[in-house]
């Protein structure tokens, strides 16, 4: 079954979303919806494109100008990278942090759909407080280095 964008918009209706598609053209349909989290508001884009669904929260955080928080921020992103299922952290060219799901539409169903958005929603508030702090407090620590600290003074 070939994925349109009015089956996007009746996955949006058995997920109880609303949304509002926001173009479409030779690069793909746009659809924008968003939720309210325990951490903040987060407005997700979709992109419908041939082969390829993709759920951005585009920026999720703004580029740190620090270039200690931007290495800290970074390695925080590898980690958190590595411990995440279905969504990952990008950077864009300005150094923004993108929180984006992508999926192949060849076998999309809602399930998919679903464990996306859901996906985005999860991550998104277990990691905005970090991820931010790390983009813009240079004295800022990452769980993970306060870990490894831990790890190497007890040798």
């Amino acid at each position: 079954m070939a994925v349109t964008p009015e089956t996007l918009e009746a996955f949006f209706g058995q997920y109880g979303w609303t949304y509002e598609r926001t173009g479409e053209g030779d690069l793909g349909t746009d659809l924008r919806t968003g939720f309210r989290g325990d951490t903040g508001v987060f407005r997700i884009y979709v992109r419908l494109v041939e082969n390829w669904v993709f759920f951005s929260i585009a920026p999720f955080v703004v580029a740190p100008r620090d270039p200690e928080c931007e290495r800290k921020l970074h390695r925080f992103l590898l980690r958190k990278n590595y411990e995440m299922n279905i969504a990952k952290f990008t950077v864009d060219e300005d150094g923004d942090v993108i929180l984006t799901v992508e999926l192949p539409t060849a076998s999309l169903d809602y399930s998919e759909f679903a464990d996306a958005l859901g996906a985005l929603a999860y991550y998104a508030d277990d990691a905005f407080t970090q991820t931010f702090i790390l983009a813009h407090v240079p004295q800022a620590h990452s769980l993970y280095e306060e870990k490894q600290d831990l790890d190497w003074g007890a040798g």
